[in-house]
């Protein structure tokens, strides 16, 4: 029984196969009608009865496109990076033109140049009828325009293309006057900055104590210190000179009699005379005391005036240092403020320049070329071929799935076949159906 079962899903599965084929066979006609019909509707619709659409083609060349739109802005220079930005002229990528050639203000100026309005197309309408495209790996955009009318498809294309040029050479315009005026407004602004800061310097510089003023005070004062300072060591110098001397003078006179004893001889009576008088050396000696002592007395008083002013001569200079310093910081202060407007006015002023020279530029043709013009067209739709071939594979799908359904909704009996098959019964006779 094992061998016997394989066998018989083979016989079923050739029976069921032979059903279906057996299906098909008796609804072919049904099947062929259906299916003929789907073909010549497909075939009418095609021939007679849609509107042949037909298609234009153009391309621009983009020569300005970016790779990306992020600009990177250096920290250590932001109000140059920021006037930078507001002066150059728009970076776009591919994508953006293609979206803006697809905006609503383009198809706008191509209803009005063509006069599109007065049949009721509208700005939704005609970008409908547009495919804008960017070619893989290239700076090209296609256009493509599908209209029934092949010579208004040509009309858009080229309408577009002219139109579009215009409008990016009108919005650089109205980028680069708004750039300029805000270029302008802030050099202004900055002026006024400027004009007070450098009237802020001029008042400061005016001051009866002014940093000239004092450099030179400064300046006489430390050579006066400088004097005083070399006169005091020359002097402390002379001091300890005279003190040495005397000293030594006084060392001296201590081993100097002051008299000495003279022996005088009287010629007339021939007698000697012993005679004490002041020494003469003794004498020399206290004298040059006398006198190292009133120099040493003189110098002193004098070491003592140098030392006072020279201690009255560093108080002040320092005294003198700090007004200098403070009046010297306040006044770098004004002027560094002074440098960084005027670097800031030369910058806005070399900025709103530049931003005329841009705005004069036509950005529309000299970013955006016509590659090629639509001159000619191609009927895309409907495609005949394709529609009754597709028509073709349907109907015959709807008119076997019509066959198989009406095959299994009829549970009549038709043939001596069909009641074995179903009550599993031989059959024994046939009444024949006699037509008179």
């Amino acid at each position: 029984m094992q061998n016997d079962q394989p066998k018989e899903e083979f016989f079923a599965e050739v029976i069921d196969l032979r059903d279906i084929i057996d299906v098909l066979k008796k609804r072919r006609k049904i099947i062929a009608l259906i299916t003929l019909i789907s073909l010549l509707t497909s075939g009418i619709l095609s021939f007679f009865v849609l509107d042949p659409v037909y298609e234009a083609k153009g391309m621009l060349l983009v020569t300005m496109a970016s790779d990306n739109t992020h600009t990177v802005v250096s920290n250590n220079d932001n109000l140059n990076s920021v006037i930078d930005n507001l002066s150059r002229m728009p970076q776009m990528t591919m994508n953006t033109y293609v979206e803006q050639l697809k905006s609503e203000a383009v198809m706008k100026r191509v209803i009005t140049k063509l006069k599109l309005g007065e049949y009721g197309v509208t700005p939704s309408d005609l970008s409908s009828m547009i495919d804008a495209q960017a070619v893989k790996d290239t700076n090209i955009i296609e256009i493509k325009v599908q209209n029934t009318n092949p010579q208004l498809a040509m009309d858009i294309a080229n309408t577009l293309n002219s139109e579009f040029l215009d409008y990016l050479s009108e919005k650089n315009q109205e980028q680069m006057s708004r750039s300029a005026a805000f270029l302008t407004q802030q050099k202004e602004q900055n002026d006024k900055k400027l004009n007070a800061a450098l009237a802020k310097l001029k008042e400061f510089n005016a001051q009866p104590r002014g940093v000239d003023f004092l450099d030179k005070e400064f300046t006489i004062m430390t050579d006066d210190l400088n004097s005083s300072l070399s006169q005091l060591d020359s002097v402390r110098i002379e001091v300890k000179e005279l003190q040495a001397g005397i000293t030594q003078l006084t060392e001296t006179l201590k081993n100097v009699p002051r008299t000495i004893t003279v022996n005088s001889q009287d010629l007339q009576n021939g007698s000697t005379a012993v005679n004490e008088q002041v020494n003469p050396l003794y004498v020399s000696l206290n004298d040059q005391l006398n006198q190292k002592q009133a120099a040493l007395a003189e110098k002193t008083a004098r070491l003592d005036a140098l030392v006072t002013n020279t201690e009255r001569l560093k108080k002040d200079l320092t005294s003198l240092q700090v007004e200098l310093s403070e009046k010297k910081f306040k006044q770098t202060q004004l002027q560094n403020e002074i440098d960084r407007l005027s670097q800031t006015s030369t910058s806005l002023a070399d900025k709103a320049t530049q931003t005329q020279i841009a705005k004069s530029i036509d950005l529309g043709n000299t970013s955006v070329v016509i590659v090629s013009s639509a001159s000619t067209t191609r009927q895309v739709k409907p495609n005949k071929q394709l529609n009754m071939a597709v028509a073709l594979v349907l109907g015959l799908m709807l008119a076997v799935g019509l066959a198989f359904m009406l095959e299994f909704l009829d549970n009549t009996l038709k043939s001596t076949e069909d009641i074995e098959k179903i009550l599993e019964v031989p059959v024994i006779g046939v009444v024949p159906n006699v037509k008179r």
